[in-house]
């Protein structure tokens, strides 16, 4: 009975079926020896769910099992920086980069953490590592607009343009580096762009609130003042 319901499990989570996987596991339980694989598809199943602390335990006994996985240790990171564990995020993926030095995806986590830690600097530099293991596709767009966010925060906001205009070259749809290079124009008094940025994001995501907040506060800047009203009152609706 146990096997069937391992057997189960794993079909859910072939599904994505996350929470109907975990339950099967349960019922599972010591019907099959525990594994690397087995911890790691649980802990992926329950950061999926939003369940961080759950992952980071499973992510643990995965990495008793096999402390030479790179893929495990830049999840345990991930996992970290979501629980606001930034430096050990930081150190795990250390970890991983001495087993992966050119995973980009590891880059970005070490990265993103980095930046929460309000290291700007070093940000950058694991952005730009990143970049340079895979300048295109979806990694490469992801460094290059959270690279900008990184200048952005040391007020090098020519740059941090100059990097989100590198990550809409990669995907033109891309809302939140259409966002952030309409904020950064914002800070240089450049509101007539900021706008065509904002307007842009609300192209790609009419319901994409914070687009419209930022497109009000430019509205505001140039005292345009009903067109603020509206924008406001639909970041509002929206729930900002």
């Amino acid at each position: 009975m146990n096997e069937d319901a391992n057997t189960k499990a794993e079909a859910y989570y072939a599904q994505g079926n996350y929470e109907e996987a975990l339950s099967a596991w349960e019922k599972a339980d010591g019907a099959v020896p525990c594994s690397f694989a087995l911890y790691f598809q649980k802990a992926v199943a329950l950061r999926k769910l939003g369940r961080y602390d759950e992952a980071a335990a499973a992510l643990e006994k995965a990495l008793q099992l096999e402390p030479e996985n790179a893929d495990a240790w830049r999840s345990y990171a991930w996992v970290c920086s979501q629980l606001d564990r930034n430096a050990e995020a930081v150190a795990s993926c250390g970890k991983s980069l001495a087993l992966d030095a050119k995973n980009a995806r590891t880059w970005i986590v070490r990265g993103f953490a980095l930046h929460r830690l309000g290291k700007y600097e070093k940000a950058v530099e694991s952005y730009a590592r990143a970049i340079e293991c895979n300048p295109l596709g979806a990694d490469g767009r992801r460094a290059w607009n959270n690279r900008g966010a990184a200048l952005d925060n040391l007020n090098r906001h020519d740059e941090a343009i100059d990097s989100y205009d590198e990550a809409l070259l990669i995907d033109p749809f891309d809302i939140y580096a259409w966002n952030n290079k309409g904020v950064a124009l914002g800070v240089l008094a450049r509101h007539e762009e900021a706008i065509s940025c904002f307007l842009k994001a609300i192209q790609i995501e009419p319901e994409y609130a914070t687009a419209w907040k930022n497109l009000g506060v430019a509205y505001q800047q140039l005292h345009r003042h009903d067109e603020a009203e509206e924008a406001f009152m639909r970041a509002g609706e929206l729930g900002l």
